[in-house]
């Protein structure tokens, strides 16, 4: 099993004069830090429209300048949110970063993480599931087909025979994934030839069942893309110190900010729209879940029971075993996330990469 580093940039209120230049220069140089202690790849997501929570408005931008800094961490794009981007960019900047960092990116996708997201480029929320696999499809005929011989569908119309340059290093495109948090949408993603990066709160039981929709459906994939990508990423809020009170406090306090407890004001639209309605792949169980699963928890029963990890390097290492035997391929780390310092989370990837990493490389703790 990999683990990576997952970021989305988050910035809890009250902020000073320089705080967003400082928040890049931070998350740039613990990307640096992350692949020279064994990071698999480093992730950043697309957010829109969401202080404090997501200021990770272009990853394509923030990963070409890490391209020029590192040579080995694979760089993830997680996720574009295809139904905000025409096709033909989203290949041109996927195809340059993939030049840029010699053959290095993970392409993941996605529809957006709510309605307030694609409401405000013109979309309806309901709409953006086929809006997405329109323009997935579209991609796939722009990375396979030379020329590209146009498109006049339902979502994108009269889209022009082009030929499309550059093309990327991998062929016939990078590693495709999108991502997912009810079963359907696994099961979807197994019959599609794509990977699956599983972004919902969840323990290992529940990991271990949207696991098995998807590896049940590759059983049957009907590739959509050129190239078939069979792995499945999971997400989880993480931190570690020496000290395992430490560790698990600020592990857990992240996870309450990010899910619920934080003053954010678009915090009330985070998972809907601006008349308030839910608008998700889940719209009755996302709350409930958070609400149940991480809000009314203990911080022991979080880091026991593997929703959050964290804590020493050893009770972290038993949460990831907890992970491994749910049979995901990629663990994807969040540890610059809530309140969180840009020291603690120094000091985290480098327990992380010095004292877990090994260990898994050696097969298990």
């Amino acid at each position: 099993m990999k683990i990576s580093y997952f970021s989305q940039l988050q910035m809890p209120r009250p902020w000073k004069d320089n705080a967003e230049a400082l928040l890049y220069q931070n998350a740039m140089e613990q990307a640096i830090y992350a692949e020279s202690v064994g990071f698999e790849t480093y992730w950043q997501t697309e957010h829109h429209f969401f202080p404090e929570i997501g200021h990770s408005s272009a990853p394509e931008i923030f990963l070409a300048a890490l391209a020029m800094k590192t040579s080995k961490i694979r760089l993830g794009l997680g996720v574009v949110v295809l139904p905000v981007n025409h096709p033909y960019r989203v290949v041109e900047y996927v195809s340059t970063l993939d030049i840029l960092s010699n053959g290095r990116v993970e392409f993941g996708t996605g529809r957006g993480s709510s309605g307030y997201h694609v409401e405000a480029f013109g979309l309806t929320p309901d709409e953006s599931r086929e809006v997405w696999q329109e323009s997935l499809t579209i991609i796939r005929s722009m990375f396979l087909d030379d020329p590209f011989p146009g498109w006049n569908g339902t979502h994108f119309k009269n889209l022009a025979k082009r030929d499309i340059v550059p093309k990327p290093i991998q062929r016939p495109h990078p590693p495709i994934w999108v991502a997912a948090s009810q079963n359907s949408t696994f099961e979807m993603a197994g019959k599609m030839g794509i990977g699956a990066m599983g972004f919902s709160p969840a323990n290992p039981h529940e990991l271990s069942t949207a696991v098995n929709s998807y590896r049940n459906a590759n059983s049957e994939s009907n590739q959509l893309v050129g190239s078939v990508n069979n792995r499945f990423a999971a997400f989880a809020i993480c931190n570690v110190d020496k000290s395992y009170n430490v560790g698990r406090d600020r592990a857990c306090d992240a996870a309450r900010w990010y899910f619920g407890k934080n003053n954010a004001p678009v915090q009330k639209v985070r998972y809907g729209s601006h008349d308030g309605k839910y608008h998700t792949e889940v719209p009755d169980v996302i709350p409930t879940r958070i609400e149940e699963g991480i809000l009314a928890r203990s911080n022991d029963d979080l880091i026991q029971e593997g929703i959050v990890l964290g804590g020493d390097p050893d009770s972290l290492c038993r949460g990831i075993e907890g992970r491994l035997e749910t049979g995901i391929d990629e663990l994807l780390l969040m540890v610059q996330a809530g309140n969180t310092t840009h020291d603690e989370t120094m000091q985290a990837l480098d327990l992380i990469g010095n004292k877990v990493i090994p260990k898994f490389t050696e097969v298990s703790c």
